[in-house]
């Protein structure tokens, strides 16, 4: 099996990360962002991630991925649980989280970005949602202010919710890690204790391991190889 993704993207950390809980190897595949071509011939538009499963054969989204891989390797261990309070959270901090970390991703030597037409492609997209990559890089520190109230908020939610501290995990689990892990390539961003308990847990059981400031690298797992990358 191929799995087709771009390093940054948190729908494809999703589909990653049943990979590791399920201790499958699979064969990772990084599209240039501004290649339109390859997933439209695979699932007539573009998107990702998108896993051929057998030859010729293409899914894309990360849930039903996650859901299709769960089931192939039994025992299933994912609960369909998801909390509208924590997806509620999420939601209402996806702005602020890709403001941080859109205009960081595209400066980052991720293989999505290789080039100079796929940053920019990335860029001219992605201006239309969260303004001028330059102004969002120029207004850091408020943004950065903000998130990290925000996150001290996301405490009491991780307190109240079944997430991965039970040893059990759900959709939630997923959701949140992707979210978390985005906002990871922020150097001077800091995490609370139990969230950033909460990342060290599941990035250990899902080998997908992620960036904190104290690092100054992001590790990133592609297959069975580590690359590093500094933090901006």
């Amino acid at each position: 099996m191929i799995l087709y993704i771009y390093e940054h993207c948190p729908y494809c950390v999703k589909a990653r990360m049943i990979f590791g809980l399920k201790k499958q190897k699979i064969k990772i595949k990084t599209l240039l962002n501004d290649d339109e071509k390859t997933p439209h011939s695979m699932i007539g538009a573009k998107m990702v991630p998108i896993l051929e499963y057998e030859s010729g054969q293409f899914m894309p989204e990360s849930l039903d991925i996650i859901n299709f891989i769960d089931k192939k390797y039994p025992p299933q261990q994912v609960q369909s649980t998801e909390s509208s309070k924590l997806l509620n959270w999420i939601n209402k901090n996806n702005l602020l989280c890709y403001s941080l970390a859109m205009p960081r991703w595209v400066q980052a030597p991720l293989e999505e970005f290789s080039t100079s037409s796929a940053k920019t492609y990335f860029e001219n997209k992605k201006t239309a949602y969260i303004g001028s990559f330059k102004k969002r890089l120029d207004d850091s520190s408020l943004l950065i202010e903000q998130m990290e109230k925000e996150l001290e908020s996301l405490e009491n939610v991780l307190k109240e919710e079944s997430l991965f501290f039970e040893e059990k995990i759900s959709l939630n689990d997923f959701h949140l890690f992707a979210f978390l892990r985005s906002l990871s390539i922020v150097k001077d961003l800091s995490f609370p204790e139990k969230t950033l308990s909460y990342m060290k847990n599941l990035s250990k059981v899902c080998q997908i391991l992620f960036s904190h400031p104290n690092l100054l690298i992001s590790y990133c797992i592609k297959s069975i190889c580590l690359k590093k990358f500094i933090l901006t």
